[in-house]
């Protein structure tokens, strides 16, 4: 797996909408849209945010 489906795979675990994940990192829902569909990727610092908000570690978002 890629990171834009570990991502999304942690989101629909967790239960949450993009506008709401975008809500806690302070980004636009599109931003989210565009990690999801990989054609982008956060920054560090929201890497962080990220891993926190779903409580999963740095290697588990970039599974392969």
């Amino acid at each position: 797996m890629s990171f834009a489906e570990n991502f999304r795979n942690a989101r629909m675990k967790a239960e949450l909408t993009q506008q709401q994940i975008a809500d806690e990192l302070g980004l636009d829902r599109s931003a989210i849209a565009h990690y999801e569909m990989g054609d982008s990727m956060p920054n560090a610092r929201n890497l962080q945010k990220i891993c926190e908000l779903f409580n999963i570690t740095f290697d588990e978002l970039f599974k392969k």
